[in-house]
């Protein structure tokens, strides 16, 4: 990250806003996992019952069809989606390999595979739905859409140049925002997802799933980000700053703990699964 965006996102992140006003309109959450995100599910469900101001309509997690995935959702009212329902076809279907500098290859599929799902607009039944990261704990209340319809995205210090070359290659006329839309979160309105897989599609020619797997960059581990997209494409929203603390595992506790001692500084939290490999190494 360079010391210009540092200065940037603090200049924003201290700067005082109005209050925000919540729209009173049900909304979904829909969250995408695999089988190792069970672990630290139950802390972002917290986080989501007790932060999103919106009523929500339903909880939605997309997944492969696993018995321990579907026996948590029965477990805890989640509605369970299997993930070859969504867009017709699964992660091993995109077969997208990543060659790394140094010759090995490594299988980037699933990882974009989640990106589109959230991309999709095909889960729930409200217009509006927020999908959230499932190692990413709200422990702050959030509005996401605001009395007026507007989206509220929370900004971050994120500064990752394969993203905003990937969005060039897409939409090459889109302008970019200074600060990150990659903040874990995001509210996701279906009529502005069909106007930008209409804007995919006319500017490749082909539909908007093919479009973003074609013109990945195969030499580049991350090279898409849905929220950089999304976020950008979007003209009529509200910006707020992150205000979240990553931490590792050993940091764990219950989410009263968590709350009580982090919610005077931070308004989220999370723990990256790479934290808890090199804990575990």
């Amino acid at each position: 990250m360079s010391q210009i965006r540092k200065i940037k996102y603090r200049l924003f992140a201290w700067r005082r806003f109005p209050e925000l006003k919540p729209s009173g309109e049900a909304i979904d959450v829909v969250i995408p996992i695999v089988a190792k995100d069970l672990h630290v599910l139950s802390l972002c469900l917290e986080g989501v019952r007790h932060c999103v101001v919106h009523p929500i309509k339903q909880i939605y997690i997309v997944a492969p069809a696993q018995k321990e995935i579907m026996d948590f959702c029965q477990a805890n009212g989640l509605q369970f989606v299997n993930e070859q329902d969504v867009l017709g076809f699964g992660p091993k279907e995109l077969d997208l390999q990543i060659t790394m500098t140094d010759g090995r290859m490594r299988d980037r599929s699933g990882w974009l595979f989640q990106q589109l799902i959230k991309l999709s607009g095909k889960v729930g039944t409200c217009q509006h739905y927020l999908c959230i990261d499932a190692d990413h704990v709200l422990i702050r209340p959030h509005v996401f859409l605001t009395e007026d319809e507007k989206t509220v995205f929370y900004m971050s210090y994120e500064e990752h140049l394969p993203y905003y070359e990937n969005i060039h290659r897409l939409l090459p006329s889109l302008p970019l925002d200074s600060l990150s839309y990659v903040d874990h979160k995001m509210l996701f309105d279906k009529a502005q997802l069909e106007r930008l897989h209409e804007a995919l599609q006319q500017e490749s020619g082909f539909p908007w799933v093919e479009t973003i797997v074609k013109r990945y960059d195969r030499h580049c581990e991350a090279g898409f980000s849905e929220f950089e997209l999304y976020g950008n494409f979007v003209t009529e929203k509200v910006q707020r700053p992150w205000l979240q603390k990553r931490l590792p595992y050993k940091k764990m506790a219950d989410y009263a703990t968590l709350q009580q001692r982090y919610q005077s500084q931070r308004w989220s939290l999370t723990f990256p699964d790479y934290m808890r490999q090199n804990q575990q190494g």
